[in-house]
């Protein structure tokens, strides 16, 4: 059990960066670890290379909701792809002010999200066919919440979803982290690089007439930035995210001209 004066040592360190406290490496002290940037949030995650284990934990009693919820949407998709959960999961802990989930690391490659879509491409369409076969056909189902291609390892003949800390977001529209991935597509690019070719304009028409043809929710697919920024916002868990950092989702960091660029091609279909 962590004490109070053990959660204060955490607090300190979360604001000032000193030296990792004991309570964060609750059964793991003495090891080497390595601390992992991520994007603004109020969890934060350790790596342990001895035996590649990754640990994620909360900055703040608020965000232990995250910590739950990375633990059950792992347990829900791990069910959809019929992979134990042990497999991925090495350990998980709740307590009253400190709780963590440790992850093991996932062979694989990764591809970053703001590559151009011709790049991107071949792992896009991999990707949906993952995502046809796996998740559920309901109209409304659970949802990842932030599925961009940073949230995914491909392996030789799989694709593991990764970073489920949005899994307590309310069920929404079949097809939503899909049309959210096709869409970070060719948005991440341009934020970063402002790259959009007349070739990743014919790519990305491919993929939206994709799914056109699914049928997905039709409002999500005609004016699909409307849609996301409304949902986010609308969203307790999103909501709440979106707050500690606007620019965690790619809707709300595009440019207007980039956007109405986008909505044109999609209407253009």
């Amino acid at each position: 059990m962590i004490i109070k004066q053990n959660y204060k040592s955490l607090l300190n360190f979360l604001k000032k960066e000193q030296k990792m406290p004991k309570a964060v490496l609750v059964n793991r002290i003495g090891e080497k670890y390595s601390i992992i940037k991520t994007h603004k949030n109020d969890v934060s995650l350790i790596f342990f290379p001895s035996e590649n284990i990754y640990r994620k934990f909360n900055k703040s009693q608020k965000s232990i909701t995250k910590i739950k919820s990375e633990f059950n949407g792992l347990k829900w998709y791990c069910s959809r792809v019929k992979k134990k959960l042990n497999s991925v999961v090495n350990d998980y802990s709740v307590k009253k002010n400190f709780s963590y989930i440790e992850t093991k690391k996932i062979n694989g490659k990764k591809y970053k999200s703001w590559h151009p879509l011709e790049t991107n491409y071949p792992y896009l369409i991999k990707a949906f066919k993952h995502y046809l076969k796996y998740y559920p056909k309901k109209k409304i189902s659970y949802i990842h919440g932030d599925l961009t291609l940073d949230n995914l390892i491909f392996q030789k003949k799989n694709i593991f979803i990764i970073d489920w800390e949005y899994f307590y977001s309310k069920q929404n529209y079949r097809g939503y982290d899909i049309v959210y991935l096709f869409l970070s597509s060719v948005c991440l690019p341009y934020v970063f690089n402002k790259s959009f070719s007349k070739k990743d304009e014919k790519l990305f028409k491919i993929m939206w007439k994709l799914l056109i043809k699914k049928n997905f929710n039709r409002e999500m697919l005609y004016n699909p930035f409307k849609f996301f920024e409304q949902n986010i916002q609308k969203d307790s868990t999103l909501k709440k995210a979106f707050k500690i950092s606007k620019s965690k989702f790619f809707p709300f960091i595009t440019n207007k001209n980039h956007k109405k660029r986008i909505k044109g091609i999609i209407e253009s279909i």
